[in-house]
């Protein structure tokens, strides 16, 4: 009797199972071949991916040899159709190779702008953070220094690559600006960051020396306006330079 609930037990189950099969069987085999088809597909996709990614990278080296044998205007067409077309990462820095060609040519402006569209092309701060930085530098002489301070100071952030550079940057618009103070501060940062390149590191200490410099040779002026006031009776008639020095003397001392 065992052996015939086995049996029948047995039956019961395959027929189970074939219903199961009937039921779910296409399915199984359509994921299957989904499966399949997907890894397939994404095969497909590395390999052309692939080989956008080197053709890219043969028309960037070919536009960065033309630009060496300064046939600009081939260059620039080159880094222009880059820009457009290159796969992922090459169009920021086609990007900033036409800039660079600009900047060859004379054409800062241009050459901003398109530090500017690298920077605007990219996530990667590698690449964004020196562009914005160096179409600071295109825009020099039509950027105050607040104009720089307030670009570049989202760039001094612990953990931008190019922070220093940013700062010693800064430093250098407030320099221009006759800003000794804010000049200063910066530079200080710099030179007391162990972290710092060295190059960063030696111009800011350099640039500190200007500033003490400076000042040093417009304290004398200062210190001599009151002795001026007793000789003349015509001295209070100059209080707005005198006061523009001593303001000059004041600011060193902070």
């Amino acid at each position: 009797m065992v052996d015939i609930f086995e049996e029948v037990d047995e039956e019961l189950r395959k027929d189970k199972y074939q219903e199961l099969l009937r039921k779910y069987g296409p399915w199984a085999l359509g994921g299957a071949i989904g499966i399949i088809a997907v890894a397939a597909g994404y095969q497909a996709w590395q390999a052309y991916r692939l080989g956008e990614r080197e053709a890219s990278s043969e028309a960037f080296i070919s536009a960065i040899r033309a630009s060496e044998e300064n046939q600009l205007a081939l260059a620039a067409t080159g880094f222009e159709t880059l820009a457009e077309t290159g796969a992922a990462g090459y169009p920021a820095l086609a990007l900033m190779q036409r800039a660079n060609v600009a900047l060859n040519e004379g054409d800062t402006a241009a050459a901003a702008d398109f530090f500017e569209q690298a920077a605007a092309a990219t996530s990667e701060p590698l690449v964004s953070d020196l562009a914005e930085i160096r179409a600071v530098w295109a825009r020099w002489d039509m950027l105050s220094a607040a104009d720089v301070e307030i670009r570049l100071t989202p760039l001094t952030q612990d953990t931008a690559p190019y922070r220093f550079l940013a700062r010693e940057t800064i430093g250098a618009a407030a320099l221009r600006d006759g800003d000794l103070t804010r000049a200063r501060s910066a530079y200080q940062f710099i030179s007391f960051a162990f972290e710092a390149p060295e190059g960063v590191r030696r111009r800011a200490q350099e640039a500190l020396a200007i500033i003490e410099r400076d000042e040093a040779l417009a304290a004398p002026a200062s210190e001599a306006a009151p002795a001026e006031d007793t000789q003349t009776d015509e001295a209070p008639a100059q209080p707005d330079a005198t006061s523009e020095d001593t303001s000059a003397g004041d600011q060193g001392d902070d």
